[in-house]
This record gives structure tokens, sequence and C-alpha cells, in this order.
């Protein structure tokens, strides 16, 4: 059986060889997979190091590439993916990718799972119109004049519709039982008309398509939805709501035992995410993942959306917190500390004081571009040196919650105390509560303190528990207003037809020397050109001024742009792109009319130059 991977390079080689076209398929797209342990205590104890709103570097290095969402995979096993949250560009791997003489039949499995809908198609980078169930046309006959690219979509139903027009060419390989149940997809037929047309209407090679989808979850605040009923659940861009659903439609968390009770707590921090902040909702988060991504690195990748915090309680229940402070119910009192460590500084090599912060913006065509620069002033001047970290938000879609996520990030960084409690079995109680009191009077400065909790791990072999924690800023959420500086908008270039093809050479004229000078002048007669194509085209008497004395050109025209005089410097790149039609070469002469004399021959050639010849 032929190798999936060289199959469908072969299938696009055949049909870009139809058009005597060389063209270089994508590169294919294999998710690195990486090691990641984390061990959690027999209670399960599992406090995200996302707390801090960061990734883990390992758990980061998992988190699909957002380029890489963008192009199609060809793979042998092809790897699955899931979509969260709001809209976010996906393309997948192929399900068929065949060609048929002058056609190409492909179809991409997007994500699992259905999506609430597709809002935008992409053909490389191009967002395209579909009309008809056809591409249309763009600048420069991109995709032709919407006839040769047939492009369907399919949101992922239970029960899916078999994509027809593809039948007639690739029956055999894509028969009608081929629906890809539950599988969101992206069908489409490509041809090209002729071998001369091939480089206008696919001027980028094969079309490589992604889409902008929007995926449903269950969100059990909404009482029309069923829980049971997968065909009730809706959009929705709550991480809160999603981290529950991750964990437990994706993860199999049971939800009797450690959801249910305790569906009050995590209504209310969903409906927190849900406040406004400055006119906008407060956290929200969108991206796809491969369904091999670890679990723990998914659920940080989700936390850092919103600065959240995920444990259980002393029941197992999942204990889910967004990103405020709150104040705490459980204290630890001295009788119950068995140690502790405690410092009030941090060395150069621990410190950050610059965070250069980054999410997946949808105006830039989902592009993982910089909001901007969160630095601690003080701290830099203190220590006469920029301490710089990048803060990846992949799966935040906007500037302003992105850089309010790196000022709560910057004031954990800058906690003025941080350390760990070492508590008796006592600790158990605290188990689930991101800020707890300590009342230690040994110090004065944990005399009686409010610490945010980072870590925790129990140690039954002696009957402790173990917090790790910084000093809490109760202020944290006093002022949410933040200044975001993503990079303007630029569109792209507008195509315009003919400027990127080299300059045309008459074969012939009727005006024998149609270009005369003066020493500031170029004079171009009217004249009749035939062109290599046979056809004869018509140019304009026009004067070139403002030109210097005693200097070379070359003489080129365009339509539009008229005639134009460069410097012989310049001549190779106006011939060898632009469109423009070649003159000739003019010379003006000085200010008293005179040329320049012409340089002197070679030797051997005539002229001054002698070649003496040797009898045999």
């Amino acid at each position: 059986m032929a190798d999936p991977i060289s199959a469908a390079a072969a299938a696009f080689a055949s049909w870009a060889t139809a058009a005597t076209i060389t063209a270089t398929s994508t590169t294919s797209l294999v998710v690195a997979q990486t090691v990641y342990a984390i061990a959690y205590a027999a209670a399960y104890v599992g406090i995200s190091a996302a707390i801090t709103v960061g990734l883990t570097a390992v758990a980061q290095s998992q988190v699909p590439n957002v380029e890489g969402q963008k192009v199609t995979r060809k793979q042998p096993r092809p790897v699955r993916y899931h979509a969260i949250g709001g809209p976010s560009r996906m393309s997948g791997p192929y399900m068929l990718r065949e060609s048929k003489g002058n056609k190409l039949g492909v179809v991409i499995a997007l994500c699992d799972g259905r999506l609430a809908s597709i809002d935008a198609v992409y053909l490389h980078d191009d967002v395209v119109t579909v009309s008809g169930g056809f591409v249309q046309g763009m600048d420069g006959e991109l995709y032709g004049s919407g006839d040769l690219v047939r492009l369907e979509t399919r949101l992922g139903e239970p029960t899916e519709t078999h994509y027809s027009f593809l039948t007639a060419d690739f029956g055999s390989v894509w028969p009608t039982t081929s629906r890809g149940d539950g599988i969101a997809s992206l069908a489409f037929l490509a041809q090209h008309r002729s071998r001369e047309s091939f480089s206008r209407h696919f001027r980028n090679g094969e079309p490589i398509p992604s889409v902008v989808g929007t995926p449903v979850c269950y969100d059990w605040r909404d009482t029309g939805q069923d829980r049971e009923d997968p065909s009730t659940w809706q959009a929705c861009a709550n991480p809160v709501v999603w981290l529950v659903f991750v964990e437990w439609y994706r993860h199999g968390r049971n939800w009797d035992r450690c959801i249910a009770p305790v569906l009050s707590d995590l209504t209310a921090e969903a409906n927190y995410c849900d406040g406004t902040v400055d006119g906008e909702t407060r956290y929200r988060c969108a991206g796809n993942y491969p369904i091999t991504l670890e679990p723990q690195a998914v659920r940080e990748a989700l936390l850092a959306t919103f600065d959240g915090w995920l444990s259980v309680d002393g029941k197992g229940c999942l204990v889910i917190k967004a990103g405020r402070y709150e104040a705490p119910t459980f204290t630890l009192p001295p009788e119950h500390i068995r140690g502790y460590s405690w410092r009030a500084f941090q060395t150069d090599e621990e410190a950050i004081n610059e965070l250069v912060v980054s999410y997946v913006s949808p105006d830039h065509d989902f592009t993982e571009v910089e909001a901007g620069t969160y630095t601690d002033d003080g701290d830099i001047a203190a220590r006469g040196k920029v301490r710089s970290e990048p803060l990846q938000l992949t799966w935040v879609d906007r500037p302003t919650q992105a850089m309010r996520l790196a000022r709560r990030k910057m004031i954990r960084l800058a906690a003025p105390r941080r350390g760990s409690v070492r508590a008796s079995i006592y600790g158990l109680n605290g188990l689930g509560q991101r800020f707890i009191r300590v009342q230690n009077p040994e110090l004065s400065s944990m005399a009686d303190v409010v610490v945010e909790v980072m870590n925790v791990e129990v140690d039954f072999a002696n009957a402790e528990v173990v917090f790790d924690v910084i000093l809490a800023d109760p202020t944290i959420d006093d002022d949410e207003t933040v200044e975001a500086t993503p990079p303007p908008t630029i569109g792209a270039p507008s195509f315009v037809p003919g400027r990127q093809q080299p300059a045309i050479t008459p074969i012939s004229r009727d005006v024998t020397f149609p270009t005369s000078a003066l020493s500031d002048t170029i004079s171009v007669s009217a004249f009749n050109a035939v062109l290599p194509d046979g056809s004869v085209k018509t140019l304009p008497a026009e004067d070139i001024a403002g030109l210097d004395p005693s200097t070379a050109y070359g003489v080129f025209y365009r339509d539009g742009d008229g005639y134009t005089a460069v410097p012989l410097a310049d001549v190779p790149d106006y011939k060898a792109s632009g469109g423009w039609l070649f003159i000739g070469f003019q010379t003006t002469p000085d200010g008293g009319g005179v040329f320049d004399p012409p340089a002197d021959p070679p030797g051997g050639w005539g002229g001054s130059g002698e070649i003496t010849m040797n009898a045999p």
C-alpha cells in the first residue's frame, strides 16, 4: 500500500504538472510531542503552575504554534484536533487529496465535534468569498472568475452530508458513504483552464485552506441546554465554562461526584469572567489543540486566559478560581506550623521586571502579535537592568485582556515576600483555598499575613501539608484599566495585473529612432511598435524633463504611467519586472549640445586597437 504522505504529494504534483508548472507542496506539519510529567499528591492536590498567568516552559512547548494552525497537515495517522472558546483559525489533516487531469479534489478534517459556525474561509492568507458554492475571483484573476474552485464546509453534525460534488471525478476514493460524521470539515474541487492561465489563477500554487470556526460546549448556566444532548450545546467563550467542560467531557472527570456538588461556586466564577471591564468582557478564551496534548498543558493554557487557579477540595470536588482577590476563610494558626521559609528578595537571575506580551489577533488574520510591554519601573531603577521575559497568551484574542493578565502576573512577580509553610495534617483543611491566612509569631513579617497559594504538596509519610506561597496583594483588583499597543492593521497590497512581469522589447517599429535629447530632456516621438505576440501598440509622443546632462538613460513606457528615463544602473531592475515596454537607450548632451564621445572599442575589434595574428 502506498505511503499516504507520498500519495498526497503525488496528487498535487500530478494536478500541477497538467499545467506544466512546478510547485512545492506544503511541508507536512507534525506536532512535536514533549514528555510532560507532574506529581500529584494522593489526595490530588492539583494546583496549576499557571496560577501566575504564564505557562510552564514544558507545557508551553506543547501548545501548538499559532501559525501551524493555519496550514493543512499530511501525516500517515493524522492527529485529531479539538477547539475551545470563541472563534479561532484552524486547518487540519487531509481526508482526501487526489488529482485527475486538471482537477484537484481535497477534503480537510478541521476538528472533532460540532462547530456552532464557520465565520470565514481562507485560501492561503486570502479571506475568500464563497457564493453559490464557488470561491469568487480576486484581484489579478486569482481563483478565476468564480468558477474554478468549488468549496463547501460541514459543521460536524452527528450524521453529516456527503460532498456530492466530488463524486463525478473522485467517487471511487470518496464514495457516498464518506461523510465525516461528527467531524467539522472543508472540501474543495479546484480546476485550471489552461497552461497559460495557471500562474494567474493559482499563483501561490495548491490552495491551502483554513477557516475561522467557533466550537460548542455545555454551559450549565443556560437552562435551554441539556448535558445529555449535545445538539443543545451552544457557542461560549467563557474560560471557566470551558475548563469545566474539558475536565468533564474530554478528561473524564465524574460530573455527579466532582462537579455537581460545587456547581454554584463554579457558576459564581464563570459569571465573574463574564463581567465587563471598560466595556468588554473581563476574561474569554479561544484556540485549538491536538488531542495528544497532555491534559495538564490544556489546563494551563486555559488557566492562563483568566489568571485561573485549579485544585480539588478535601472531598475531591473541582475547585476553580478566576483571577481576583478573595478574603481568606482558612487560617493556619501557630500551633499547626511545623516549619517555614520566608524571604524578602529575589536574585537578578530570578527577577523579572519586564513582560513582552503577545496574543492572537483576529484583526491580523489570527496571527500572534504583541499587545505591548508591561514593566516594573521601580525594580528596573533599583536593579539598574532590565530582566525581560515573553508572556505568550496564545488562547487570548484581545490586547487589553492580555495586558490585564500581564499586570496581574507582574504584581505576583514583584511580591515583597515569598516562601513556604509546612503545616500539620490540619493543613488539609486549606485544600481548595487560593488565599489563606498564616499566623506565625516567630517572624514579625509573618505574624498575621494573607498569602496566595502557588502550590501544595501532601507529605503523608510525615503527616504534613506544604504550601508554597507569596504575600498576597489585596489591591490587585483595584485598577483593571490598562493600555495596549497592538500593531496597526496593514492590508495586503493590491495586485496590479502585469506589474510582476518582465519588460517587453518591441520586435520592430515604424520610426527607427523615436528618441532625441537636449541636456535635460529626452523627447519621444509617436510611433507604432510590433510586440512579440504580433500585436501592434501605438505609443504617444512625450517629453521626459528634469534629467542630468551628459548621462545615459534607459527609456521605458507603461500604460497609466507614461514614459520614464532611468540611469543605466537601474535598467536591469526595470527589465526584470514591472510590466514595462522597453523603448531603448538615449544619452543627454552637455549644456552646449555636445555628446560625450563613445569609449574606445577593445583591441582587435577595429578602431584604435590592434591585434597581431601569427601565421601557423
